[in-house]
């Protein structure tokens, strides 16, 4: 019975353990807009990474998305359909893998062992805006939140952060 309950608890930390590196998009919108009439949007500040390059390989990959939909993009100042904007952050998480071993049932001896690593993991979340310019209200917001990897060289940026936007706008114009 012992060994059935250090089995399960194994499995769960395995499947826990990988669906960490999964990422996780969500989008919200406000239904009673016709998405449609939207032809133009600009870019206004968000929350922006402080690092220059993350910072347009993000621009580049939702403008590449946005024009994929259709819409053009055009400088604030010309009265543009939509206001764009992102936001991004980040945390640490704790992330514990654990392993145990062993042979004797419970209250019977035998030998034991277990080891545990406590591993920190970066978290960061995307957040894309887009504003309705006439009415000045968010119209429809994508989220994205993944397991960042420190690591990664630039080429593997590029993919991770194209790849994000390409999952964020995915449902965009969303289907009411």
């Amino acid at each position: 019975m012992k060994l059935m309950t250090v089995a399960a608890a194994l499995l769960g930390v395995a499947l826990s353990t990988t669906a960490s590196f999964a990422q996780s998009i969500t989008f919200d919108f406000d239904r009673s807009v016709h998405f449609a009439g939207f032809r133009t949007y600009a870019w206004v500040p968000g929350t922006n990474v402080p690092d220059q390059l993350v910072h347009r390989r993000i621009v580049n990959a939702v403008d590449v998305q946005m024009a994929l939909k259709g819409l053009t993009q055009v400088h604030e100042g010309t009265k543009p359909d939509l206001l764009l904007a992102y936001h991004a952050s980040f945390e640490q998480d704790l992330q514990i893998t654990g392993f145990g071993s062993g042979w004797g049932g419970y209250r019977f001896g035998g030998a034991r062992s277990g080891t545990a690593r406590a591993e920190e993991i970066l978290v960061g979340t995307l957040v894309i805006d887009l504003v309705d310019a006439r009415s000045n209200t968010i119209v429809w917001r994508g989220t994205a939140t993944k397991d960042i990897d420190v690591k990664a060289s630039a080429d593997k940026r590029d993919k991770n952060i194209t790849k994000t936007a390409q999952k964020l706008f995915k449902h965009y114009p969303p289907q009411s």
